[in-house]
């Protein structure tokens, strides 16, 4: 079975059954792309083709493209098929008419569908980072932007110059605490935190910049934000607990959006 990677584009052809399709419109990026030309130039196509097993006459022809439209779903059903298509490209011949609705479709659905927005650029961007996190218990990711531009990273985990988190260098995380428990005894720092003093570390100010992170901040993050002169905050997943930190951020009146997916 094939795999599809993430950050890999791939082309799948012969689609036969609205099953087929359901599965792959798991893929957020999937685009269904229905090509159709009319029978006799078809049957044409394939005589000039002269495949052992293709048809003979415009009779079998048609007869075997009947089998293509059962009424069995878990047989082939083509047409239906071609029904749920995102884009259907209609090949009669003329190759710069083709051509035409190649490009017509490129400009109108597949760059406008793939190209992200701002705010998925940057999230994405933010969960790459957090990949890095050494924490055993959860890995997060926040990213400081200004003028579109990144000035600033941090994940989570223990500060710099100790044990890693997943080298038992957290006795909380290691101990598998319960969420909102024991946090006198975690070591880890938080990704907006680590952002922040990154940020401090090498003299950047963060005035009016925009923060974005893989969940919303804590209160402890949340009062750092405001102190920095962070304007914005967007966050992919809600952290536990984070009800008062995010009233907090609009008491100071620093914009929240959240982007779940």
């Amino acid at each position: 079975m094939l795999k599809l990677e993430k950050y890999q584009n791939y082309v799948i052809d012969s689609i036969r059954n609205p099953l087929e399709v359901e599965t792959l419109r798991i893929k957020e990026d999937f685009i269904l792309i229905s090509m159709e030309a009319p029978d006799k130039l078809r049957f044409k196509r394939i005589k000039k083709r002269a495949r052992e097993n293709d048809p003979k006459t415009f009779k079998d022809f048609l007869f075997y493209e009947a089998q293509e439209e059962s009424k069995i779903n878990t047989h082939q059903q083509v047409n239906i098929c071609q029904k749920m298509a995102d884009f259907t490209l209609h090949n009669k011949g003329i190759l710069k008419k083709f051509y035409e609705q190649i490009d017509s479709f490129l400009k109108k659905k597949l760059f406008k569908q793939i190209r992200p927005s701002w705010d998925e650029y940057f999230l994405e961007i933010a969960r790459v980072a957090a990949s890095r996190s050494n924490c055993m218990k959860r890995k997060v990711a926040a990213i400081i932007i200004k003028d579109k531009r990144i000035i600033s990273t941090g994940y989570n985990g223990t500060p710099r110059k100790t044990k890693n988190c997943n080298e038992g260098g957290c006795p909380r995380c290691n101990n598998l605490a319960d969420s909102g428990t024991n946090l006198e005894e975690c070591f880890c720092s938080h990704a907006e935190e680590n952002a922040i003093t990154q940020a401090a570390y090498h003299g950047i100010s963060l005035q009016n910049s925009l923060l974005y992170s893989t969940f919303s901040p804590c209160l402890i993050c949340a009062k750092m934000i405001i102190n920095a002169g962070i304007k914005e905050v967007v966050y992919n997943s809600d952290y536990p607990l984070a009800e008062i930190s995010l009233n907090l951020l609009k008491e100071a009146q620093i914009k929240v959006r959240s982007l779940k997916e």
